[in-house]
């Protein structure tokens, strides 16, 4: 199923409150294909799963009304956050074409439940990072839900111009001055992320564009993964589709260039146009 890329990322936002309607069985059966068939510049192999939540008993604190999730695992290697976050992204822009609604859970559930509906096997470096349930979006969101919005700032977006460079982090560009490159960094402008921290900063220099990570360490420093690497795997989905979505062909690059940045910034990856 085509559909209009720009438009469900500008559409989608998080929802934890549903209406209290079952999933139509072909809208799943949709989903279930779209996830057998996700892939990410990485090579990296992430395994989804569509979980029945009264059958595996999964349930989170923050939610109203669901009754479905879709997990996933992945091997924790190197690049693995980003190759997570960029299917992850993909399957959430595919359900809001659907008409289903999502919201990405790392912690606010019973981590123990999903884990053991998605038998991530711990001995083989197997780990969750995320979880959303998907479904109908309620008319109306519940306290909790507004509230939870509300402390994030969950409808605010930093300023284009503080993410966006020109050859290095001494010159910032506004959208009109992007280029080639404007509506795909207007896009990685508008995606979701970590409590909204909206961690990505992007140096465009000549065909390429350079993406760097603003390092929060509470976000960084997890357990089972760096939380603000699947925010970027996030952020180079939104680019590359857009690219591709826009007829330009551009392929990822993992080779840090010479550039001087601040201290709290880590470099991520590339894209170059072909």
């Amino acid at each position: 199923m085509e559909y209009d890329l720009k438009a469900m990322i500008r559409q989608r936002r998080s929802v934890r409150t549903f209406k209290k309607e079952p999933v139509k069985p072909e809208t799943l059966q949709k989903l279930e294909a779209y996830l057998q068939q996700l892939d990410n510049p990485f090579g990296i192999p992430v395994e989804f799963r569509i979980l029945d939540a009264k059958q595996y008993s999964l349930t989170s604190p923050v939610l109203v009304g669901e009754s479905v999730y879709v997990g996933a695992k992945v091997k924790h290697i190197p690049q693995s956050e980003l190759a997570f976050g960029y299917e992850f992204e993909k399957f959430c822009l595919y359900a809001e074409a659907l008409g289903l609604a999502t919201v990405m859970l790392a912690s606010t559930m019973d981590r123990p439940a999903f884990e053991k509906a998605m038998e991530v096997d711990n001995d083989a470096a197997e780990v969750m990072m995320l979880v959303s349930p998907i479904g109908y979006k309620a008319e109306k969101m519940s306290v909790r839900e507004t509230m939870m919005r509300k402390s994030v700032k969950g409808d605010e977006r930093m300023d284009f111009e503080k993410i966006c460079f020109a050859d290095s982090f001494d010159k910032s560009v506004c959208y009109e001055q992007a280029g080639i490159f404007a509506d795909a960094v207007e896009m990685v402008h508008l995606a979701p992320s970590a409590i909204n921290n909206q961690p990505w900063r992007l140096v465009l220099a000549g065909d390429k564009v350079h993406f760097y990570k603003n390092i929060v360490p509470q976000l960084t420093n997890r357990p089972l993964c760096d939380i603000q690497k699947v925010d970027m795997g996030i952020a180079l989905a939104h680019f590359e589709l857009t690219m591709s979505a826009e007829g330009k062909t551009c392929r990822l690059i993992i080779e840090e260039p010479p550039l001087s940045h601040p201290e709290n910034l880590e470099y991520i990856a590339s894209y170059e146009i072909s």
